[in-house]
């Protein structure tokens, strides 16, 4: 099993941002597409805050994003929510994500 999967869906990124960090980015699988940013990562921990940093400061006004932290060692999940200029994240601990998801589908 791998250590960590990252998710992420950037909204409001121009072209010029993803060119200025597209090669410092941590992530080995992503498509940028109309201002969008898809991430999809699966392997060792890494450390996400500086692309957080990174792409905070160069998103466009009204730009948004977010991106999950799956830690499979510890079962812990880490959102992120990014607007211009900052981030902030909230810990959820896995099996409250799971739950939820039992309930809505009658489980």
């Amino acid at each position: 099993m791998e250590a960590v999967r990252v998710y992420a869906d950037i909204h409001g990124l121009s072209p010029e941002a993803y060119e200025e960090i597209r090669h410092s980015m941590p992530f080995d699988q992503v498509v940028y597409k109309n201002a969008i940013l898809n991430v999809d990562f699966e392997g060792h921990y890494i450390d996400v805050e500086p692309f957080l940093n990174d792409v905070a400061r160069l998103l466009s006004p009204g730009g948004w994003g977010k991106l999950d932290y799956i830690d499979q060692i510890d079962y812990a999940l880490t959102r992120y929510v990014i607007v211009p200029g900052s981030y902030r994240h909230v810990d959820v601990h896995v099996d409250a994500v799971v739950e939820g998801v039992n309930q809505e589908a009658g489980v």
